[in-house]
């Protein structure tokens, strides 16, 4: 049985000197189950506690260095470059860069759950706005 669908598998740069020199979040492509963006910070991060009530995500820390809160301000992980922070769902959480590098992650989630809990309002993500930088997809032959 042949097809005349294009795939919808999708090639793209994470990782470049323009992705390096730049700031704020970088969405990679992604569907509502699987979803990525790169994170940008030269000082700063998250700093408000809150939690995924329905995502799962991971950060993959890439270049300098992160102190995330778990739980409370009290409870501090310093996590480094070629390590990583698994989230389950509802655990509440911030981070900043703690290192004198900027500090760039991969965070890996759900685009559908990545909606969040903030001082008990769900506020909805902003990942998908028309704001949203978003990485470049290569064209693919077929």
């Amino acid at each position: 049985m042949t097809t005349t669908n294009k795939t919808q598998a999708k090639v793209f740069e994470y990782i470049n000197d323009d992705i390096l020199a730049g700031k704020g979040d970088l969405v990679l492509p992604g569907s509502d189950e699987l979803s990525g963006v790169i994170k940008r910070y030269l000082e700063g991060g998250e700093n408000k506690l809150h939690c995924h009530p329905a995502e799962d995500h991971t950060f993959f820390i890439l270049q300098g260095k992160a102190e995330f809160r778990l739980e409370n301000d009290d409870n501090i992980i310093e996590v480094k470059a070629l390590e990583g922070v698994f989230l389950p769902k509802g655990t509440n959480y911030w981070f900043h860069s703690s290192g004198d590098q900027k500090l760039i992650m991969l965070r890996v989630g759900t685009e559908q759950g990545s909606d969040r809990i903030i001082d008990g309002q769900l506020v909805k993500s902003h990942r998908t706005g028309e704001t949203a930088q978003h990485a470049p997809v290569k064209v693919l032959p077929f």
